[in-house]
Formats: structure tokens, C-alpha cells, sequence
């Protein structure tokens, strides 16, 4: 049987922003966000382009999984999932892609090593804000982050997952 635990790498509250998240969108239903995920770590296009607007980079580099409410198709209970990265606030949107702009504001961070390091960091992460006080505004926008997403995607033992949210 394979251990689906995972251990707390690193956990955060920071300001940040603003963003522009650059990357390409789909719409997927809700509760899919695992599929959508592989097919992100799957989308070296859109990370290709990402890495020629170097000068618009921010210290946030990983690649990632963006979800945000906002763009919620509620008719046909669809929700927007974003493969990219945080940009500056600035950045042009290469032909073809989708941006989604972020205001500052506070987010928390969460990495976990190991197990089933992709639904793992999450479920962590809203524990870690909730001890914090804080409650994570995952109707706003929250994020699969990906240090190494051919790690996630050759099934590389021990890998290192990522998520974030906005928090009110």
C-alpha cells in the first residue's frame, strides 16, 4: 500500500502582489481540479512563453494551477483553471494566452513533501490559516503550485507541492 503521507515543507503568510497570472484557461467542472492539473504540468507551451518575458518575472517562479471564482460559469457549473505563473502587474499577455489580474493583498503559502504531495498541501495549508486565525478566500482564488512538475508528472518519489490562497 502507498503512504499518502506528506510532510509540511514550508509555511507562510506574505503580502504580495499585484499580479497579473499569465497563462492559458479552461473552463472544467467543479470538483475536476486533479485532471486540469495534469493537464497544467502538461503545458510546457505556455511556460516556454512565459520564461521570454523574463523581465516581467516576479520572486513567486513556479509554474501553477490558478483557480478563481470569479469566473465561475454558475449556468453550467464550470470553473476556471488557469496553467501559468505570477507575473508583474504589468505584463503584456502573449497571443493565444488568458491573464487574470491580482490585487496585494495577503496570501499563505503552503509546500508539503511526499505521499500525495498534490491534494496533501492544500488540506494543509487551510489548517495552518484557520490555526492562524484567518479564513482562506478560496472564492476569490487559490492555487496547485509546481516546483518541479515533471517531478509530479515521472512520478519522481518524495516530490514537492505547492498551494496558496488568498486570505481575507
Amino acid at each position: 500500500m502507498e503512504n499518502n503521507q506528506s510532510t509540511m515543507e514550508k509555511f507562510e503568510i506574505v503580502k504580495c502582489g499585484p499580479y497579473r497570472f499569465v497563462g492559458k484557461s479552461v473552463y472544467a467542472r467543479a470538483g475536476q481540479s486533479d485532471d486540469f492539473c495534469i493537464t497544467a504540468m502538461k503545458s510546457d507551451w505556455v511556460f516556454e512563453a512565459l520564461d521570454n518575458l523574463s523581465e516581467y518575472a516576479t520572486d513567486d517562479i513556479y509554474d501553477a494551477a490558478l483557480v478563481t471564482w470569479d469566473k465561475y460559469d454558475d449556468k453550467n457549473q464550470l470553473m476556471c483553471y488557469t496553467a501559468g505563473r505570477f507575473m508583474k502587474a504589468d505584463t503584456p499577455v502573449p497571443e493565444n494566452m488568458d491573464y487574470i489580474d491580482i490585487p496585494e493583498g495577503y496570501v499563505a503559502k503552503c509546500f508539503a513533501r511526499g505521499g500525495d504531495a498534490m491534494s496533501n498541501s492544500l488540506q494543509m495549508l487551510k489548517g495552518k490559516v484557520e490555526q492562524q486565525g484567518y479564513q482562506a478566500a478560496t472564492w476569490e482564488w487559490s492555487a496547485e503550485i509546481f516546483p518541479n512538475r515533471h517531478d509530479v508528472l515521472n512520478n519522481v518519489p518524495n516530490h514537492v507541492m505547492g498551494a496558496y490562497s488568498a486570505l481575507r
